[in-house]
């Protein structure tokens, strides 16, 4: 059962300077039949005319007024996303936040667009009644609505599993050293796009631009190689892309608070655990497919930064591995991942 006060079309008309406001939670439609007006969201502004459809969600309330000096004559119903459930096949409802985030402001289907003139066809022919063939005619109506929302999410999201697959192609064919040690042109060349969209296709996916996926990647390495106790710090330095030792010093107390010498003596007397990667913290798409660079054990390797094989998947042959130990995650508060310029003309390779 739902609120009688959905799936009930109104013909409403506001005279110069008054006002209107959506009075509940969920969507509600608009289908101007004459005059013109305007619908104030927050800061966005939307004018409507005759034949115009406009979509509003209840929750932030808008407000729609005639233009000056005139008056507006409106259709209107409302209906929650919930109220559909049952029309909803398997792959729709899982976006159904695709499609709810695109009516989190309104949206305005020009008088234009075959699908309004179809939609203000159907409402001239919607019963007067309040009964089941009332509210059917409006499910047609907001289905239709809904439906072309349906079909824009499905091809965004085709379109990002395509990029995320040329994405997982690339990155099952690098190893972290390749990663770490080709310049951002050369990666950009690999992943076939401009070094401008690669910082986008990596802030997209990992959170961070390249620049600092690798910083951080460079700082996970060197946590790796001072746990060996006869390891110099310059060297460990040196190893991991810093040619100069002040910055070293400086990035890694940033990232996990403390200079890498004492970390070492902390890490000895086991007193402090190795702090996890901020990437481990965000949703990245490409870390349930056991690709994201940043995971436990591979910093400082040579080998790819992923199996081919999909996590929770032995390859054939494969022997289970022995004295395996569950990664340990500091609770320490950790500080965001900014890192300091060097006052020397020397950098890490960018």
């Amino acid at each position: 059962m739902f609120d009688q006060n959905y799936f009930v079309l109104r013909l409403l008309r506001l005279k110069s300077a008054e006002e209107w406001s959506p009075q509940k939670e969920g969507l509600y439609f608009l289908f101007p039949k004459d005059g013109v007006g305007q619908f104030l969201q927050g800061s966005a502004a939307q004018r409507l005319a005759a034949g115009d459809i406009l979509v509003a969600d209840g929750s932030p309330a808008g407000k729609l007024s005639a233009a000056k000096g005139a008056e507006l004559l409106f259709w209107s119903f409302s209906l929650r996303v919930e109220h559909l459930l049952p029309l909803f096949a398997g792959d729709e409802v899982a976006l159904l936040e695709d499609v709810a985030g695109h009516f989190k402001e309104s949206k305005l289907f020009p008088a234009s667009s075959p699908l309004a003139k179809k939609c203000h066809r159907w409402i001239e022919e919607v019963p007067t009644q309040s009964d089941l063939e009332h509210r059917s005619h409006l499910l047609r109506i907001g289905a239709a609505i809904l439906n072309d929302e349906f079909r824009t999410a499905q091809r965004q999201r085709v379109g990002m599993g395509q990029v995320e697959d040329r994405i997982i192609q690339v990155f099952e064919q690098l190893s972290v050293d390749q990663l770490l040690g080709h310049s951002v042109p050369e990666l950009a060349g690999k992943f076939g796009c401009s070094r401008r969209h690669l910082n986008r296709l990596f802030h997209q996916y990992f959170g961070f631009s390249v620049g600092a996926l690798r910083m951080e990647m460079r700082l996970l390495k060197a946590v790796s190689l001072l746990r060996d106790a006869n390891s110099k710090v310059i060297n460990v330095a040196a190893q991991c892309g810093f040619n100069h030792l002040g910055l070293f010093n400086t990035c890694f107390k940033r990232r996990f608070g403390i200079a890498p010498g004492q970390w070492r003596k902390e890490v000895s007397r086991g007193s402090t655990q190795p702090a996890p990667s901020p990437v481990e913290e965000r949703s990245c798409p490409l870390r349930a497919k056991g690709l994201c660079p940043i995971s436990a054990g591979s910093p400082g390797g040579t080998t790819p930064l992923a199996p081919k094989t999909a996590p929770g998947v032995k390859s054939a042959g494969a022997k289970p591995s022995r004295g395996s130990q569950p990664v340990q995650r500091t609770l320490e508060p950790r500080p965001p991942l900014i890192y300091p310029k060097a006052n020397t003309p020397t950098q890490p390779p960018a």
